[in-house]
């Protein structure tokens, strides 16, 4: 029978002993440093910094799962490090075989019920709480989502004409008010997600979801689609504006009027004042207050038509171009008429601006371009743009920001 050297036999058995006991340290470690590295300042597009009462309910379901979670992983390592140094192996007897032990057995299976019932009865709860308040709502928004921006109708607000408010990627509403947003889509599914107001919901097409809240804290809340619905869906962002009462009728009231242009009055101001290379934009685009409706009749037949495009309206206030692919500014507005498919792939709207055998339409120049940029930025009320709200959460971050 051959013998190993006693020295050699402790070494290995030692070392390993010592890697075996370091292990939960170096896991405890680990942890600690994951949950350290998610520490600091709080962005809008996170859940953690809730502003309705409704996503406060969430977040509260979030901690309590994870503090359930945290105790049933403090308790099975606990285990485990005890079962191990209990009856780690001294001799070469077999250690006791407990098959069929009806205690442990039923332990393990009444334990995992219970956390179970805990996280379902206050979900459940929670859901249904919600699920009532979507019919209490008072306040109506109509959300359409496109391939691959988001527009929204305000269907209780007459606009112009007796004809809605319409606007794209960016919404307001009023401070305080009840709100429930329609989710339509005839095209693919979508995700609309305001993490700070509310939970996620699928936009289905073919059905009629709702999110409801009740917005009290003014400020701007950064959204996005959050279900992968084609090639440009990281770009498919939008910004929640809840603000004063009477800032929210101002803003309403400027985009029933007509844009300010030079030398006409306001009450004349019409299409024709704007430059001519605008008449390639009547095809899809609307500006109220205006006779820039060409599209209008058929866009409102069909408000989910694939063809529909933004409407322009009070653009020159936006703070974004393409869904939040650009900063609104002269310089990004004549990239966006220069290169727009480079800019945004996917995106439905011509290139008037590059030649045919580059895939455009050739149909506008320099000069051009940059009149229309100058005439988009002009979309403005006459006094000014209503003021800008403070940022929802504790970053000072963008729609084209990285969320």
């Amino acid at each position: 029978m051959r013998l190993r050297a006693p020295g050699r036999f402790s070494g290995r058995s030692g070392r390993r002993g010592g890697v075996a006991r370091a292990f939960p340290l170096v896991a405890l470690l680990a942890v600690v440093g994951l949950v350290l590295a998610g520490c600091g300042e709080a962005s809008p597009y996170s859940q953690i910094t809730p502003r309705t009462e409704k996503a406060s309910d969430i977040q509260w379901l979030y901690e309590l799962i994870f503090w359930l979670a945290a105790l049933v992983f403090v308790g099975v390592q606990a285990f485990i490090i005890y079962t191990v140094l209990r009856w780690r192996r001294r001799n070469e007897d077999r250690p006791e075989q407990i098959h069929g032990n009806r205690r442990l057995e039923l332990a393990w299976t009444i334990i995992p019920a219970v956390v179970l019932l805990a996280i379902f009865i206050p979900t459940a709860q929670v859901i249904f709480d919600h699920a009532a308040a979507e019919e209490e709502a008072d306040f109506v928004v109509d959300v359409y989502a496109k391939q691959w921006w988001w527009e929204f109708h305000y269907p209780d607000i007459p606009g112009v004409n007796e004809k809605p408010v319409i606007t794209a990627n960016e919404v307001r509403i009023p401070q305080g008010a009840d709100v429930v947003f329609n989710l339509r889509s005839n095209n693919v599914y979508h995700a609309f997600y305001v993490p700070q107001l509310s939970g996620k919901n699928d936009v289905v097409p073919g059905h009629n979801n709702k999110m409801q809240f009740v917005a009290d804290t003014p400020g701007e809340y950064f959204g996005e689609c959050t279900e992968y619905c084609g090639i440009a869906h990281a770009w498919m962002r939008f910004k929640v504006i809840v603000e004063p009462e009477e800032n929210f009728n101002a803003w309403v009231a400027a985009y029933r009027q007509p844009p300010p242009v030079a030398d006409a009055r306001p009450e004349t101001a019409d299409v024709v004042e704007a430059p001519a290379s605008f008449g390639t934009c009547l095809a899809c685009h609307n500006i109220s207050g205006t006779n820039a409706v060409a599209a209008q009749d058929g866009y409102q037949a069909n408000v989910l038509s694939q063809g529909a495009a933004p409407n322009l309206t009070l653009l020159g206030c936006r703070d974004h171009i393409g869904a939040g692919v650009l900063e609104n500014n002269r310089d990004n507005l004549i990239q966006w008429l220069k290169n727009t498919k480079e800019v945004k792939s996917g995106t439905y709207m011509p290139n008037y601006y590059q030649p045919a055998e580059q895939g455009g339409l050739g149909a506008i120049n320099d000069q051009q371009v940059e009149e229309l940029a100058d005439y988009l930025l002009s979309l403005k009320p006459a006094g000014g743009c209503p003021p800008e709200q403070p940022v929802g959460g504790t970053a000072d971050v963008s729609l084209s920001d990285a969320p």
